[in-house]
C-alpha cells in the first residue's frame, strides 16, 4: 500500500476513524497526528485507538482551543 502511494507521488493522507487510524498505527505509517476533542464526558470512557501494536512515542507540538469548545492537539512521531 505505502509503495503504491509513493509511486503515485502521494506524500500526505488524511485518515479518520478509530479503526482505520489504529490499523495505520499498527503498521507504523503515521508521522503526525492532529487530535481534536470536545471536552464532554460521556459514560465510562472508551480508548481512542485499539490494538495499535507496540508502543509508539509521539512528541506534543502544540494545543489550541477553538471557539471556546474544541481542543486541538498536534503531535509528531518520534523516530530514532
Amino acid at each position: 500500500m505505502l509503495a503504491d502511494l509513493e509511486k503515485s507521488g502521494i506524500k500526505q493522507l488524511y485518515i479518520d476513524g478509530g479503526s482505520l487510524i489504529s490499523s495505520f498505527l499498527r503498521e507504523d505509517l503515521i508521522d503526525e497526528m492532529i487530535i481534536t476533542r470536545v471536552p464532554v464526558l460521556l459514560g465510562s470512557g472508551i480508548p481512542l485507538f485499539k490494538d495499535t501494536g507496540a508502543e509508539k512515542a509521539f512528541t506534543h507540538l502544540k494545543t489550541e482551543v477553538l471557539n471556546d469548545a474544541l481542543i486541538k492537539s498536534h503531535y509528531h512521531r518520534n523516530r530514532d
